[in-house]
């Protein structure tokens, strides 16, 4: 199960409390960290179009290894741009995120904002749609961004649902539980990065690994914004009953 699990790492702030006279003692959360060994070049395409700025977002999923096991690009002000920032980030290295000293799958968001003078700048969030229109789109080029549920005038129909393996020994371990699975759903209509919160996978580490299992094998159909293919961003909650009294084994 623990290589299903995928964790949200940014964006959220721990604290230890210290005893008095206590030895330091390492974090119980280091994020995930980025070794960037390639950058993204502006694509000269560009500039015979006038294009002098630009930007891509991109989801990245990375294993217990360090590797890069998943990406989609999520928003961008023109392809090309996409284009090159993904062929960059292929070459990256990454260091997985820890909990407790022990590595574990990651989410994160990644934008890169190019300048025709100099390199691209990195930063470790999502592009926001509204923030587009600060760009000059190239002619004949259309933004793309990532819908959410609320922007889907017609959110895809489920066409595979598969639900979680909830067996009664995991629900007399676990006493049940609520997790919120959040994912993408592609342009084909498959589920993409799956992923909790640290929150989440702290306190039903269990129960979100069957979830995030479950849910990334669901298939929708694809979905349709304006006629035009797109992502988006969705979420499902599963709540986990805790089991009968009768089946805890009491007397």
């Amino acid at each position: 199960m623990e290589k299903t699990k995928l964790l949200f790492v940014l964006g959220t702030a721990f604290f230890l409390l210290k005893p008095i006279s206590a030895q330091p003692v390492a974090p119980p959360t280091v994020p995930l960290n980025v070794n960037q060994t390639v950058d993204a070049s502006f694509p000269r395409s560009l500039v015979s179009v006038g294009v002098t700025s630009g930007a891509v977002s991109v989801a990245i999923a990375v294993d217990e290894a360090g590797h890069l096991s998943d990406y989609l690009v999520t928003a961008y002000t023109h392809p090309a741009f996409a284009e090159n920032a993904v062929n960059a980030l292929k070459q990256w290295r990454f260091e997985p995120m820890t909990v407790n000293g022990t590595p574990k799958a990651s989410k994160a968001d990644i934008t890169f904002s190019f300048e025709l003078e100099g390199v691209a700048i990195v930063s470790m969030t999502a592009l926001e749609s509204s923030e587009l229109i600060a760009y000059r789109i190239a002619p004949g080029a259309s933004a793309f961004f990532t819908r959410t549920a609320e922007q889907m005038k017609h959110f895809p129909s489920r066409m595979k649902v598969v639900p979680p393996n909830y067996s009664q020994s995991l629900a007399r371990k676990s006493n049940g539980g609520r997790t919120v699975v959040d994912f993408y759903i592609d342009e084909s209509g498959h589920v993409r990065l799956p992923s909790v919160s640290l929150d989440t996978a702290e306190h039903y580490d269990a129960l979100a690994a069957i979830a995030i299992e479950a849910i990334g094998q669901w298939v929708f159909e694809p979905p349709v914004s304006n006629g035009r293919p797109v992502i988006v961003l969705a979420a499902q909650a599963f709540d986990f009953k805790p089991p009968a009294p009768h089946e805890k084994g009491e007397l």
